[in-house]
């Protein structure tokens, strides 16, 4: 099964989820409100600016960013998880601007966006691709712009101990993933500067454990609901270093 295929087989499974009563609950869970809060953080005024997310599965923290008044382009090479996107951004009446490309092979002119950011994508490649990622992320983006690179962090022990677990009975959904350590060397093999890297989500880290109970879609679906309510409750302490590594770069 090529790439494409695959990613929409999965986006397929995710647009039934979303399709239920509790849809929305589930799509807007810890990983997306971890991802919004580093967006957030790391772009406070975004109004105005010219943002592209590279790889952009449902698009919910580039809806918020188009409903705070950035122009927003969604890029994904899964025309299932570009449709995801359009129904939510719909949901606000807004009609987003979507790109089905490679990350790649960023089908967009240099310099052209203040922003350009990636979440959950590039720990899916190998190095010469990663290299090539960020050359391409950084070619799109204005001199003083930013590049954000978000992905799973090598040291977030929950998570990998879900991983191995998964990969161990074939239930890993995403396929080939590497964790980050640092994106220190894939910065400099890029030509661009790490400004900055850093962990957070650790409640977000809870999560994988749905993967022990993969045989039992009710506990499965229990457990991302108890994850859910856990993090509402808590969510100071998704701050603390976890499940995710953040690096901002700059050209």
């Amino acid at each position: 099964m090529g790439e494409p295929d695959r990613w929409n087989n999965i986006w397929i499974r995710k647009r039934g989820l979303v399709a239920t009563r509790l849809g929305e609950f589930f799509a807007k869970d810890v990983i997306y409100r971890t991802v919004r809060d580093i967006l957030q953080s790391e772009i406070p005024d975004s109004s105005g600016q010219h943002i592209l997310e590279a790889g952009s599965g449902t698009g919910l923290v580039s809806l918020d960013l188009a409903i705070a008044g950035a122009h927003v382009l969604l890029l994904d090479l899964s025309s299932e998880a570009l449709e995801l996107s359009r129904s939510f951004f719909a949901s606000e009446g807004l009609e987003p601007s979507m790109v089905q490309a490679s990350i790649l092979a960023l089908p967009f002119k240099d310099v052209v966006f203040d922003v350009t950011w990636s979440a959950g994508v590039i720990e899916h490649f190998h190095e010469d691709e990663q290299i090539a990622i960020v050359k391409e992320m950084a070619r799109v983006t204005k001199p003083k712009g930013k590049i954000i690179l978000i992905a799973p962090s090598s040291q977030a022990t929950t998570y990998l101990k879900a991983k191995r677990y998964a990969d161990a009975r074939s239930a890993w959904q995403p396929g080939h993933e590497i964790p980050i350590t640092s994106f220190k060397q894939l910065a400099e093999k890029s030509g661009v500067h790490l400004d900055r890297e850093y962990r957070t989500g650790r409640l977000a880290e809870l999560h994988f454990l749905k993967y022990y109970f993969a045989r039992w879609r009710p506990l499965w679906l229990g457990w991302c609901g108890f994850v859910e309510i856990l993090s509402r409750l808590l969510g100071p302490l998704n701050n603390l270093p976890g499940y995710l590594l953040v690096g901002v770069l700059s050209k």
